[in-house]
């Protein structure tokens, strides 16, 4: 299912986003970029990250991940299916994480606890991840914004790293980078 996703990155119309959506029906969650929305292409599921108006931003953060998903593919990173960039309305389609982010799975008031086995088996799917876009990419690249809310879950558990607007590439000539910029959410920053 997620590799037949994967070859279908493509532009897609405003007009086909409400349709995928049913108008916007189900909201999956919110962000700095905007809103996620439930969708169906064809028969299958995907979110769908549209930009708010409000989001500081937001348009250089779309064309960063949309420029990062369209080169890098790993099993530990959300698949990019497309993006609509119609003038005012501009969004992202991902493949569908049925069982959302790592930060609801943490939570107290859930009723089903995550075992320990498979708190370590997230925890080694998002380094996977991690590793992968800091050792398999050229030139690799920095997340930059890596919290329990970027980390999605599959059906199966399978954890994803997504939200890649703040990502860079950093040189790597010497095997060493310092940026005095900082960026990513604030509790989540090293202090350093």
């Amino acid at each position: 299912m997620c590799g037949s996703l994967e070859s279908t990155k493509r532009q897609f119309t405003y007009s086909e986003i409400l349709m995928m959506t049913k108008n916007f029906e189900r909201v999956l969650g919110k962000g700095g970029f905007g809103t996620v929305y439930h969708g169906y292409m064809e028969h299958t599921q995907v979110a769908i990250k549209m930009l708010s108006e409000s989001s500081i931003q937001g348009f250089q953060q779309f064309r960063a991940e949309v420029n990062l998903l369209m080169r890098v593919h790993h099993k530990n990173l959300t698949s990019l299916v497309g993006y609509c960039n119609d003038e005012t309305n501009v969004g992202l389609v991902y493949e569908y994480m049925a069982n959302g982010n790592l930060l609801n799975h943490l939570s107290d008031s859930r009723s089903s606890i995550l075992t320990w086995e498979d708190r370590l088996r997230i925890a080694t799917d998002a380094a996977q991840g991690l590793e992968y876009l800091h050792c398999g990419c050229k030139p690799p690249i920095m997340h930059r914004d890596v919290k329990s809310t970027n980390i999605l879950l599959n059906e199966n558990f399978q954890a994803k790293i997504s939200d890649f607007g703040l990502s860079r590439n950093f040189p790597t000539n010497d095997g060493t980078h310092a940026s005095s910029l900082l960026a990513g959410t604030p509790g989540y920053l090293d202090p350093e």
